[in-house]
């Protein structure tokens, strides 16, 4: 919301956000820069007298950078008054926000390294249908951050209000507080009075270790490995490498990058999610998570679309699952939200679920339906016979080609499990899906978080009479969309009819 009234009593944030403000600018022009100024120095321009004017030029436009970071910092105040959060800020263009604080839905505070350092938070305010925060305060001091979610929170509940108060009182450590000691535990932590989970070390060890933490860690060492010989060209290291061991040494140097990578996967899963902490106040979960940079996040439960359970194939034999959320309008960019809890055994789910969002919790006595028998060929046949074609094609080229037979056993073997695992179940108001790619996946949605339900089959399916279940949930900018294929036509015709009960 703008307008053209003046904000005269507002507060200014902490000087830090000059420096901030700078170092973005800086950091967006940093390449460009540095690749300037290396083409100069390697075409000898560098020593020049023009040389020395362009790095005068480059000088002057970081010196301006750090000029409008301060001015920035200059022009941005904030209040609350008059039941309103304002804002106003701009050098050149004055903008002015005022956002009712009954429209605020979440207030979030997060510590970069920065940050702490100086020993102040980042907030962020965002509003009911927004998609990004409507206003981010880059740095306050912590007791002005508390104070000031304390005055836009002051629109809840009494009993909101007084569990809010307890945690922003948990100035020692305790859950919810940037600014105490967030060192593990040796054990999950339950809090038997408030509805409370806090994961432990070891516990974020373990989901560490699935497959879904590696991305990211193989992509830096494959780009770290093709830099080795560059970095160090004296070493030689892969020359060694098959100089002592022959034709074993392109599998060594495989299998000692997945090695490197699960190694830094761990480690990465461990410092992005230590100290994992859930609390349930009213109708809100404020999670608070992290080693390096600390964040704290709000979700109200309102904006909960979907919960899915996964379970790692790495974790099943073990019993553990992470639960996941689905959330509309918050937490797209980063999925801040998109994880509710990073480990927990299956066994306790359904306990978690009644203490944390009760709306998704369903009952244990509750079973799954099976796919029928013909839907076997749905999931083993596509995949296996693509293999077995080609595989049958390589054998005419290579002798290696036979390796094929293990991708179709392999492709054969993963579709008969998964359609062993798939199966549905239907409530009064909600829907569970649960299907396998490689992970163990249970989706569970209330009739009326379902934006669109949609039966399909193809004409193989057409003949075997089963059809494909799809719906969608309001979630990112596209949607989540889950698909449950290989079921009776009658099993998706009567979900259907659940769906629109009063559709003629």
């Amino acid at each position: 919301m703008k307008t053209s009234e003046s904000i005269h009593n507002g507060k200014r944030l902490h000087p830090l956000t000059a420096l901030l403000s700078s170092m973005g600018l800086i950091k967006e022009a940093l390449i460009p820069l540095v690749v300037l100024l290396t083409t100069w120095f390697f075409r000898g321009e560098g020593t020049s007298g023009a040389g020395y004017w362009r790095i005068i030029v480059i000088a002057a436009i970081v010196v301006c950078m750090l000029g409008f970071g301060i001015l920035s910092w200059l022009r941005y105040r904030y209040e609350v008054s008059d039941g309103q959060l304002k804002v106003e800020q701009g050098i050149w263009v004055t903008k002015r926000q005022f956002i009712p604080i009954e429209r605020i839905q979440t207030i979030d505070l997060t510590e970069g390294l920065l940050h702490r350092i100086f020993r102040v938070t980042r907030v962020q305010v965002q509003t009911a249908g927004g998609n990004k925060p409507e206003v981010v305060l880059s740095a306050v001091t912590r007791k002005e951050a508390h104070h000031l979610r304390e005055q836009l929170r002051a629109h809840k509940t009494n009993a909101q209000d007084e569990g809010i108060a307890e945690t922003d009182s948990l100035e020692a450590g305790k859950v919810g507080n940037l600014s105490g000691d967030w060192t593990g535990q040796t054990k999950p932590e339950v809090d038997e009075q408030k509805p409370m989970y806090k994961s432990s070390l070891g516990s974020l060890f373990i989901a560490g270790m699935s497959s879904g933490s590696m991305g990211l860690a193989i992509a830096l060492v494959l780009a770290l490995m093709s830099k080795v010989d560059e970095i160090f060209p004296d070493l030689k290291v892969f020359q060694m490498v098959v100089d002592m061991f022959e034709f074993a040494a392109i599998p060594l140097i495989v299998a000692a990058g997945l090695l490197i990578a699960w190694v830094l996967g761990v480690c990465l899963s461990i410092i992005k999610f230590a100290n994992f902490t859930i609390i349930r106040l009213g109708d809100e979960l404020v999670i608070s998570r992290g080693l390096l940079e600390r964040r704290q996040v709000t979700l109200p439960l309102a904006r909960i679309q979907a919960i899915r359970i996964v379970e790692d194939l790495l974790w099943q034999p073990f019993g553990f699952a992470a639960i996941h959320v689905e959330s509309v309008g918050y937490g797209n960019e980063k999925g801040e939200t998109t994880l509710l809890f990073p480990l927990l055994r299956r066994t306790e789910i359904e306990r978690f679920l009644q203490r944390m969002a009760p709306r998704f919790a369903v009952q244990s006595t509750l079973a799954f339906e099976a796919l029928p028998h013909k839907a076997w060929r749905s999931y083993v046949l596509p995949w296996t016979v693509i293999f077995a074609i080609a595989t049958a094609v390589t054998v005419w080229f290579t002798n290696w080609g036979w390796l094929g037979s293990i991708l179709c056993l392999g492709s054969a073997l993963l579709g008969y499990r998964s359609f062993k695992d798939a199966g549905s179940m239907l409530t009064n108001d909600m829907l569970v899906l649960r299907m396998r790619r490689l992970a163990l996946t249970t989706v569970r949605v209330p009739r009326n978080r379902i934006q669109s339900c949609r039966m399909e089959h193809g004409p193989l399916e057409r003949r075997w009479g089963l059809a494909t279940i799809g719906i969608s949930v309001a979630s990112r900018l596209a949607g989540a969309q889950f698909e449950l294929y290989g079921l009776p036509v009658s099993k998706c015709s009567a979900i259907m009819k659940w769906y629109r009960p009063n559709h003629k």
